[in-house]
């Protein structure tokens, strides 16, 4: 349900980037929650949480109504309406004189503000943005607002004051932080720049050529983030048992060791997959499939191709069988159906792309390159059920192997 006000109303509707006000409205001793509130042309609407009681809607007219604003909810939105135009001028001080403002949009768990400028912002910007930002704070600067006529206020101010888009209308309302900005604006602003609290930045990204997007967060807003952070800091400073001047030093060695360690790991699955092939290629079997323990197929993208040749001269072929992966390497693209293997795994799957190629290439440890065609490679990304796979390659004379076999 809604109600209209014609021509004004103490709740801020949705508009200038800005969200709406909330609260309570009291209609004929009965009270209703105001979930939202729009503007539709000189009327605003106020969303009521259930409908008013007499279905004729003439008999509210002119009614005497009660409304109680979410000052928390206002506070808020307000403290990040004026954040906007003090990062604004933090943004033109710090960048240049180049910037404009694009867009913005100003919510209760945040607020970004879209500026024009020819490059993604660095982090010691985003730092200098946010020190000078909360340097207009600290210093308590004034905010007034006011209407002019349109003609006086460009005079006055030139055409700064449309950072938000042009106004229509013969009358603007200015809002001046001394000696920091100037914007024609009807959203919600404090008195002082020391009510914002404090503007904390979160990210920027380029959207697009030329414009940049900075996130942030001030007021009571800002307060949550930096106990997030300080928990996080707290917990890893405790999990490692150090101070937090000593972070960064050990962050840095344990990256060192888990590089290290990967390398390492990585050598070792490397020299497992080599066991594997001497296996395959020198024993009996002719046909194996592997249960494999890879989180993906890269090891075997990347270092399968080098046993292409003795695949190929001894008409054998390998399969390996992941969680969500199927990697094969035959000598002879003959030794395996494929359309048999779709089949199964159309059963777990809307989609089967199953990817082939007859010739591989591959260096030697003299970087020299060897080439062998005739063969297949194939892999399939996806479901896999291994017990079903395993059965469709029984069915084609394939044979398991496990790691008893390569001890």
């Amino acid at each position: 349900m809604c109600i209209r006000d014609r021509d004004r109303s103490a709740y801020y509707p949705t508009s200038g980037g800005q969200a709406h006000d909330i609260g309570t409205i009291e209609i004929e001793g009965e009270v209703y929650n105001v979930s939202s509130c729009e503007k539709v042309g000189k009327c605003v609407l106020h969303i009521l949480d259930r409908p008013l009681p007499n279905p004729d809607n003439s008999f509210y007219v002119g009614k005497k109504v009660v409304g109680q604003i979410d000052e928390g909810r206002r506070r808020q939105l307000r403290c990040h309406h004026t954040a906007t135009h003090i990062v604004f001028a933090a943004c033109r001080k710090v960048l240049g004189p180049h910037v404009w403002q694009n867009g913005a949009k100003k919510t209760t768990d945040q607020a970004h503000l879209d500026i024009t400028h020819f490059t993604s912002l660095s982090k010691q910007e985003e730092k200098e943005i946010e020190n000078e930002a909360n340097k207009i704070i600290l210093s308590a600067k004034q905010i007034h607002k006011s209407f002019m006529d349109k003609a006086q206020a460009e005079k006055d101010y030139g055409f700064r004051l449309y950072q938000g888009g042009i106004v229509p209308g013969n009358e603007l309302r200015v809002v001046n932080i001394v000696d920091t900005d100037v914007e024609a604006c009807c959203g919600t602003h404090c008195d002082n720049t020391s009510e914002v609290g404090w503007v904390k930045m979160l990210r920027t990204n380029r959207i697009q050529d030329g414009v940049v997007r900075l996130y942030f967060v001030a007021g009571e807003r800002t307060i949550e983030k930096l106990n997030y952070e300080r928990d996080i800091l707290n917990d890893v400073c405790d999990m490692w048992s150090i101070s937090a001047g000593e972070i960064v030093q050990t962050a840095s060695r344990f990256f060192q060791d888990v590089k290290k360690l990967s390398s390492q790991t990585s050598k070792q699955e490397q020299k497992i997959l080599s066991l594997e092939m001497k296996y395959v290629i020198d024993g009996k079997m002719k046909l194996v499939y592997l249960r494999s323990s890879q989180k993906n197929p890269t090891l075997y993208f990347s270092f399968l191709a080098a046993y292409a040749e003795g695949l190929k001269a001894n008409q054998k072929g390998a399969i390996y069988i992941g969680q969500n992966f199927v990697f094969g390497q035959l000598g002879d693209p003959s030794l395996i159906d494929l359309e048999k293997l779709k089949k199964v795994l159309q059963e777990d799957n809307e989609k089967v792309d199953i990817k082939t190629r007859n010739n591989v290439a591959f260096q030697d440890e003299k970087k020299k390159t060897t080439k062998v065609d005739k063969i297949l490679q194939f892999s399939f990304t996806g479901n896999v059920v291994f017990e079903k796979l395993a059965k469709c390659l029984a069915e084609q004379s394939y044979e398991a192997v496990s790691y008893t076999h390569l001890t």
